[in-house]
């Protein structure tokens, strides 16, 4: 699906044919649509070089969600035998930021738990599986187990019959080819090609951490790209290493709250760019993974973070859409 599309979607979540995902009157009219892998793109532009994720966004209608997380299992045991594979990620949106929107700070949290625990809404999931360079990711099958093994359960259910049936609209996914730019976590910053691959097969993003990640979605003007990404590793920086209160003798800072404007320091942080633009776009992923959801929305008041955000945020011409994940799968 087209990224510009999908972000339309993720950000007017709970609408429309995503209502029926689940439950709903089963009334909306079927919807046929393709679902690209950058496979066009990549035929007609340069191969990327270094360390490179498959990325998934799918939604998926409940009774299909236990078939789903079984597949992811099988898939991480698969993949673990795979020449270059570094790691896999799996995560369930949980909210949404309110201070990326730039809502008063009073309303900080207040769409946390926005996509958990309604019937009607359907599980959304990314899917990030790494390795370390492209070949070795297409030689591993991943695409066409997504193929086989995901896409025969994204297909919305009509809620008005007993139990629910299967119809034959399409949910749309979306699924592209990323690089990382730059990461970091709470020792250092990550730029270079042998780094960042260490990174990647070594994240602090395991299940029982309880961790939220946020995933800033945007997108810019493929001209703009050396330049953005400039500024951007600027903003990485200061994302890894600020915290609240800026003098805490620990120099990791303390738990953010609704009540304070503390924030510790980020757990790690990611630069994901879309291996391939598309027209004159060109995607990224600001990953992010924080001890607490009260951590990163109090980290958007610092004026630190703020100053540093402005230059990149000029170059936004699509989104931004930042929703809360959990890490329900790892490995």
């Amino acid at each position: 699906m087209e990224r510009r599309t999908f972000l339309s979607f993720a950000a007017l979540f709970g609408g429309g044919m995503l209502v029926s995902a689940c439950g709903g009157d089963g009334n909306n009219t079927a919807v046929t649509t393709t679902t690209t892998a950058d496979t066009a793109l990549a035929a007609t532009q340069a191969k990327p070089t270094g360390a490179v994720t498959m990325y998934y966004e799918i939604r998926v209608p409940n009774p299909e969600k236990a078939t789903v997380l079984a597949k992811i299992d099988a898939l991480i045991g698969l993949m673990k035998a795979k020449t270059g594979y570094l790691s896999l990620s799996f995560k369930q949106m949980t909210g949404e930021s309110t201070m990326v929107k730039n809502y008063p700070n009073s309303m900080k949290g207040a769409l946390d738990q926005g996509f958990v625990g309604n019937s009607k809404v359907p599980n959304f999931y990314s899917l990030f599986v790494r390795f370390d360079n492209y070949d070795n990711m297409l030689a591993s099958g991943v695409q066409q187990w997504f193929v086989d093994n995901i896409q025969p359960s994204l297909f919305a259910y009509n809620g008005a019959t007993t139990p629910p049936t299967k119809t034959s609209v399409v949910l749309e996914h979306y699924e592209g080819v990323y690089v990382t730019v730059a990461a970091g976590d709470r020792t250092a910053i990550y730029t270079t090609p042998e780094a960042i691959e260490t990174f990647l097969k070594n994240q602090s993003d395991e299940v029982n951490n309880l961790y939220v990640t946020v995933e800033n979605h945007v997108m810019i003007n493929n001209v703009y790209l050396a330049e953005f990404n400039t500024k951007v590793r600027t903003l990485l920086t200061t994302a890894q290493t600020t915290f609240q209160p800026s003098d805490d003798p620990a120099g990791l800072g303390l738990a953010g709250a609704a009540d304070n404007t503390y924030y510790r320091k980020a757990v790690t942080t990611e630069i994901l760019q879309n291996a391939f633009y598309d027209g004159n776009l060109r995607s990224y992923i600001m990953h992010g993974v924080w001890e607490s959801m009260y951590d990163h929305e109090n980290s958007h008041i610092d004026t630190r973070f703020q100053q540093a955000s402005g230059p990149v945020g000029a170059y936004v011409v699509v989104g931004p859409v930042e929703p809360f994940y959990n890490t329900i799968k790892q490995g």
